[in-house]
């Protein structure tokens, strides 16, 4: 049972519950055998004061705190979802009965362009651990920053596009981020990085146009220096980067989404999804330790007038990442991995491994689907079961650059349909200056040129090639100047699909080809044309040819 108080008038809050009976305010207040309400009115808090009993105040009801004081709650609370708390004084809700607060109880105001909502979120976060937003947007005039440790932000729906379609706090301004989490320089050490942070079910948005005109690109979500953080169904659109992760050990991101649809003041301005930032040394591997992505998407809509956009980047250190159902659309790059070589130093050596890419979606890149590029001759990359397919101005599927240590790549599908419709020359497998490439059970479906290989060494391709519509000149497999390699592919198509097997161009030291998937109808020449040296036929004793020569 509630205990009701029916003074309206403006006079100080412990006068208000002494008149139920309460102790003075000059010492603790301790709960009874009942909880309180307050009816419609003002109540100052003059004093720093601790209410142990259920308080729940009536539509109407406002508690005015005085600069420098404090008002403990340690019952349930209860009130209208409208504003309750006035004054600079401050509400602590940390140690009581109430599940949740809300920061319409500070005066935020739902819905309200012309309200900035921030103060409010800023105090309703250190009031409690776990702030509640309702399905409405909140406009902010700078970026909100959450780094209470043990806390969680929860909103009401993260996919919505207007107003009271989920929740959206919404940046009024072009230039800030809208959300950092976690502190800006990294604490002494990892257990000192804010622990056990949740953000859920909301989309982080701006109502002014991205502005780099201040040298970086405004941010929609940064997170720093977490330990056991969690992102889940957190959407960022419209911004220079959606994501910008770099210190997060043991942390998760969990059907996350980018997007990037309207033009920035200053055109031609790069993009990113997600950025995973390994290029400075914060003391771990990689830019984040066991940081896990599950199921999140990238996706470019309309025409941003962006350049070299990409879902994910990884870039430098990227050691201990896990990378599960990503998928991107319409984007330049799908995924890129820049190891960074020369400007990360001796820290590829432990930055450059255990990366793992488990059936990443890329569909309609514009540039490549995957991309990895200057990697250590530690580097060592697990990419399992990929599925790009390439737009009609696409140049590759699968792309390799400068790229040395260990890269294996297990199934997968590259899908040139749409780009070879086009008349498209897109590459399905295009590696250059690199080395260590394992492949096996990659299929490849209709490339103008479905695998090249220039100046590689130590390889070994084992996959399918089929051209079951598409007819092409080029061969199904180049090797330029390579070296240390075998090749044993399955060919097959259209009568006439390719205009041979396997060429080899330049050098060509220690390579071992086997025909024998090889369908000769699919061959241009047939037989005689499974391998080709230099434009002309090489003859094949048993399905099996070994080449060392320059």
């Amino acid at each position: 049972m509630i205990e009701a108080v029916s003074r309206r008038a403006l006079l100080p809050l412990s006068v208000a519950l002494a008149g139920a009976g309460l102790a003075s305010a000059a010492e603790p207040l301790r709960a009874g055998e009942h909880g309180y309400a307050l009816a419609a009115g003002v109540y100052r808090v003059d004093a720093n004061m601790r209410i142990d009993a259920d308080l729940k105040l009536a539509p109407g009801a406002v508690i005015e705190i005085a600069p420098g004081a404090t008002l403990q709650l340690s019952g349930h609370f209860e009130a209208p979802l409208s504003r309750v708390f006035a004054g600079s004084g401050r509400v602590d809700l940390n140690h009581g009965r109430t599940p949740h607060a809300h920061p319409e109880w500070w005066g935020a105001a739902p819905g309200d362009s012309g309200r900035d909502s921030l103060a409010a979120m800023q105090a309703c976060h250190a009031a409690h651990p776990v702030m509640q937003l309702l399905p409405a947007d909140y406009y902010l005039s700078d970026t909100l920053v959450v780094e209470r440790a043990f806390s969680r932000i929860t909103g009401s729906g993260f996919r919505g596009t207007d107003g009271w379609q989920g929740t959206r706090l919404i940046l009024t301004n072009g230039r800030g981020d809208v959300m950092r989490v976690g502190p800006r320089s990294r604490p002494p050490s990892v257990n000192d990085f804010p622990q056990n942070i949740e953000i859920r079910s909301l989309a982080l948005c701006r109502s002014a146009p991205v502005d780099a005109g201040a040298g970086r690109q405004p941010v929609g979500l940064a997170a720093s220096y977490l330990l056991y953080a969690r992102f889940e169904q957190v959407s960022a659109a419209e911004h220079g980067t959606s994501f910008l992760l770099h210190g997060l050990v043991r942390s998760q991101l969990i059907d996350c989404v980018a997007f990037r649809s309207i033009p920035a003041v200053q055109g031609g301005q790069p993009w990113r999804g997600f950025l995973l930032d390994g290029m400075s040394d914060i003391g771990l591997a990689g830019g984040n330790a066991s940081l896990f992505m599950t199921d999140c998407n990238a996706t470019i809509g309309g025409n941003p007038g962006v350049s070299d956009s990409v879902g994910l980047l990884l870039e430098g250190a990227f050691a201990d990442s896990f990378i599960t159902n990503f998928e991107a659309t319409a984007v330049a790059v799908g995924i890129r991995v820049d190891g960074q070589t020369a400007r990360i130093g001796d820290r590829a050596r432990n930055g450059h491994v255990n990366l793992h890419i488990r059936m990443p979606i890329v569909d309609q890149c514009g540039e490549a689907g995957i991309v990895i590029r200057d990697t250590s001759a530690h580097m060592m990359i697990d990419l399992a079961e990929p599925y790009v397919a390439v737009a009609p101005q696409g140049r590759a599927g699968i792309r390799c650059e400068a790229m040395h240590g260990s890269l294996a790549i297990q199934g997968g599908q590259l899908v040139g349909t749409t780009n070879s419709a086009a008349g498209g020359t897109a590459v399905g497998l295009l590696v250059n200056d690199s080395e260590g490439l394992q492949v096996r059970g990659l299929k490849i479906l209709e490339h103008a040129a479905p695998v090249e290989l220039s100046a590689c060494r130590g390889f070994a391709l084992q996959g399918w090639i089929g051209n079951p519509r598409h007819a092409t000149p080029r061969d199904a497999a180049l090797l330029r100047d390579c070296a240390r390699g075998t090749v044993a592919l399955l060919v097959v198509g259209r009568d006439r699909a390719f205009g041979g097997g396997v060429a080899i161009e330049g050098t060509a030291r220690r390579l071992r080809i086997d025909t024998n998937g090889h369908d000769d109808a699919a061959l241009s020449g047939g037989e005689d044309n499974r391998v080709r040296r230099r434009g002309r036929p090489v003859p094949v004793q048993g399905d099996s040819l070994f080449l060392d020569e320059a």
